[in-house]
Order: structure tokens, then sequence, then C-alpha cells
């Protein structure tokens, strides 16, 4: 079984929107994952109309000369409450990208350029899951006063998010992480629980499985290399705790993307 989402709610509802049965069926054996699903739609009228009777967490949508309009479908999503956040992930090509054409990428909207790996694909699509749950945070976020969490704790959790990206393999303590941005320990501590509602320490623990899955699947390091790369004192420990959130070992999760990787090129061949 794929286990590239096996971390993911086993609710996560992904909508394809595009009028090619084979791109339709292409995209969904990258991402068929454990107990994800899927819900497909040729044209932006049919796509609307399931987002709003069962709303998807994320569209996939492929921007072509023909099939839906995609800024027609972004733009009707955003005019409706029940739908302007769900995010967006535009599959396209570098020269439609470039034509000047397309919406321009928010917050809650992407582009991915044809042709990409099915890591990079994965790793786009958590990239925007995990922003979409952040600004549903961020929107019910309050502090013991009722208050919506002030502004410059945000700013901290953008900095501080930014300094484990680039220092993930030296950060082991919440003390690691705000000596490394400067801050008392409780200062982050408390702006972790008030915006994102978990602890920095399990932020730094997200964000090791993230990177590892990144590096599993696009590059040729080994477990070995790549615990060091993430914060591990030993491909045992990473082993372990990759197990432990992910449900798979390393290597089995790396070979499932390769497997994957295989039933593209399969079906982008046969066409």
């Amino acid at each position: 079984m794929n286990a590239l989402f096996s971390d993911a709610a086993a609710t996560t509802h992904v909508l394809i929107v595009d009028d090619d049965a084979q791109e339709q069926y292409v995209l969904q054996e990258m991402l068929r994952g454990n107990g994800f699903r899927f819900s497909f739609a040729e044209t932006c009228d049919a796509a609307l109309e399931l987002a709003l009777t069962d709303r998807p967490d994320i569209v996939l949508v492929s921007l072509r000369s023909s099939g839906p309009d995609v800024v027609q479908l972004e733009g009707r999503f955003r005019s409706h409450t029940d739908t302007q956040t769900i995010p967006f992930l535009v599959i396209t090509t570098a020269k439609r990208f470039y034509d000047g054409t397309v919406v321009q990428r928010s917050e809650v909207l992407d582009f991915l350029i044809r042709p990409f790996t099915l890591g990079q694909l994965v790793d786009r699509v958590q990239a925007q899951l995990r922003m979409a749950a952040l600004l549903r945070e961020q929107g019910a976020a309050t502090g013991t006063d009722g208050m919506p969490a002030p502004q410059e704790d945000w700013e901290l959790i953008g900095r501080t998010k930014k300094c484990l990206v680039e220092r993930l393999a030296d950060v082991h303590r919440l003390a690691d992480l705000a000596e490394a941005v400067s801050v008392p320990e409780r200062r982050l501590a408390l702006a972790f629980q008030h915006c994102l509602g978990i602890s920095a320490v399990e932020f730094i623990r997200q964000e090791r499985i993230r990177k590892s899955k990144f590096l599993l699947t696009n590059t040729t390091l080994s477990v070995r290399d790549i615990a060091l790369k993430v914060g591990f004192s030993s491909a045992a420990n990473f082993s372990t705790a990759f197990n432990t959130q992910v449900g798979t070992s390393p290597s089995s999760y790396r070979n499932q993307a390769l497997s994957n990787a295989l039933v593209l090129d399969r079906s982008l061949n046969s066409k």
C-alpha cells in the first residue's frame, strides 16, 4: 500500500479537476495513499457544485489550452464563503506559466511546473495542505483573553520556521531553537501554542519528518545520510521515529515512491 500520505488525516479529500480522464488517473495514482480519497470534475460548474456539497481539502487542476478555465474556477471558489480558503495546486507547463494569462500565486494557490517527479508533487501537495491548516488556525487562534494571536507572534513563528529549515540538523531542543532566533524559551513556546496550538517540540518533529520525506523521494542519499541531515543521531533512531509517524520504514517509503514513479511513466508513455 502506498504510504506517502499515511500520516495525513484519513478523511483528506482531493478534488482533481481535468477533462482528460488519463490525466485524472495519473494524478490519482501518484497520490493514492492510506485513507486518501478522491473526487473528479471535468468542468468549473461541476467542480464548484461538488465542492459545495462535499468540501475538498485541496483542488488539483491542470492548466492547458483546453479544459477547465483555471482563472474562472479559482475566482468562483473564492466568491463562496464555504470554498474561499480551499488551496489550489495548478499543474502547468513553463510556457503557460510565464505567458501572463494565469492567476497569481498566493497563500492558497500554487503552481507545479511539468515535468515533475512524484516526490515534487507529494511535497507540494503537503505544503499546500499545511498552509491551509495554518491559515485556518490563524483565523481561529485566540489567547486566554479571547483575543486573536498578535501579529508579532505570527512574525516570530515565520522567523522560527525559516531558521529551522536552515538549521534542522543542529536543532534538537526548544532551547536550541529559542537561542537561534534570540528569544526566551517561554516566549517561543507561548507563540507556538497561541498561534498553532502545538508545542515547538512537536513542530520540530513534524518538520524533520517532512524534510526526510522530501529527501527520500528527491535524492539518492542513503538513509543514514538523511538521518543526519534532519537531525537524528543514527539511522536506527531515524527509522524508528519515521516508522512511528508514517507507518512504514524510510526504505519502504522510498521504494513505494519509485514504484509510483514507474506507474506514472507507463501512464504517460501510453498516451
